[in-house]
């Protein structure tokens, strides 16, 4: 896990190591057919700049819970994310991103 060199931030993550390390491959054609789904008129079209923003939006929801997670895992002593370090982060999250 990324963590800070300093003695006295042991117990904080270093975003930028976290996030070069992360490697989130979220493919639009996927974005694009879960958004496809939830309209409610089949003639909604939607281009190819809205397709690229939602798919950035969506690797930045998945930074941040990677980050969340990462630093739950500390708080519990552990060098290693787990899934329930996962699921602590998640009520916040979806408070965060509506």
């Amino acid at each position: 896990m990324a963590r800070y060199n300093n003695e006295n931030d042991s117990d904080k993550i270093d975003p930028t190591t976290v996030a070069s390390e992360l490697k989130s491959n979220i493919k639009q054609d996927i974005i694009k057919e879960l958004l496809h789904g939830s309209f409610q008129d089949n003639k909604t079209k939607l281009g190819n700049e809205a397709l690229t923003l939602v798919v950035e939006i969506a690797k930045c929801l998945v930074t941040e819970t990677c980050l969340r997670a990462s630093s739950e895992a500390l708080r519990d002593g552990s060098d290693k994310v787990d899934f329930e370090h996962v699921e602590k982060c998640l009520p916040q999250l979806m408070l965060d991103f509506p």
